[in-house]
């Protein structure tokens, strides 16, 4: 639980190729590729930083994070984008795994865009201190992004508009049940039966918010709207225009 962890079997050795556009958009077209994605948490854990993207195959507020190498754990891969994207080089030590993900796009950045592309990403958990925090993050590449931001938890579980990813959405409370464990392991240390029940009771609730109801959840990004919309609740509202 909270873990992605790496079985080697064998003598592995990593290669670095090169992928022309072309050959790069027939590997998407087959293969789904690996992803390490992290929520970069402010030290009192209230705030997370995100990303608004200007790029396919998600345009808009997202982890910090990219694709994963051949040979890489998911926490390595999590270091270099960290390094990458924000300048920051912290250990793999204060990486944590949040949960794992399949998501499929319908648009890429290569082309052909409109093949869309899929990816398997762990969600990794960073905390800054507070010193890192008061120097402050650099500016994402622009590029890639319009901005960055600091938002608070609550408010972006807690927003009635949909303005957010679902998947964004869910590893925030992935996020929190593992805080959860947390305490409650800590809880154990104390032998004070009431304190471990109480902190078992609130594991196994943020548990229940933290599971996923449905194999697949698919929604479409309401541009005009600035909101996610489930696919077939779009469909409907599609229907009932043509009607009127």
């Amino acid at each position: 639980m909270f873990e992605t962890p790496q079985f080697v079997t064998g003598h592995f050795m990593p290669r670095k190729v090169f992928l022309p556009d072309r050959e790069y958009g027939l590997a998407l077209d087959a293969l789904v590729k690996g992803c390490s994605d992290v929520l970069v948490v402010s030290s009192d854990g209230t705030r997370v930083l995100l990303g608004r993207r200007k790029v396919e195959p998600q345009p808009d507020w997202w982890f910090i994070g990219g694709r994963s190498r051949p040979g890489d754990t998911t926490i390595a891969a999590a270091q270099r984008n960290v390094h990458r994207e924000l300048g920051l080089l912290l250990d793999e030590s204060r990486y944590q795994v949040v949960a794992n993900y399949s998501m499929v796009w319908s648009y890429r950045q290569q082309a052909p865009t409109e093949h869309g592309t899929a990816d398997l990403s762990t969600i990794h958990t960073v905390y800054l201190t507070p010193q890192e925090e008061q120097d402050g993050v650099p500016a994402l590449d622009p590029n890639e992004y319009h901005e960055s931001q600091w938002w608070n938890i609550e408010e972006i579980l807690s927003d009635p508009n949909d303005r957010f990813h679902p998947c964004l959405l869910s590893s925030l409370r992935s996020l929190q049940a593992k805080t959860a464990f947390q305490a409650l392991e800590q809880a154990t240390d104390t032998n004070n039966d009431d304190e471990i029940l109480k902190r078992a009771l609130h594991f196994v609730e943020a548990m229940k918010q933290a599971k996923s109801t449905e194999s697949s959840v698919k929604v479409i990004f309401d541009e005009t709207a600035l909101k996610y919309v489930r696919q077939d609740t779009a469909s409907d509202e599609q229907d009932e225009k043509k009607m009127n």
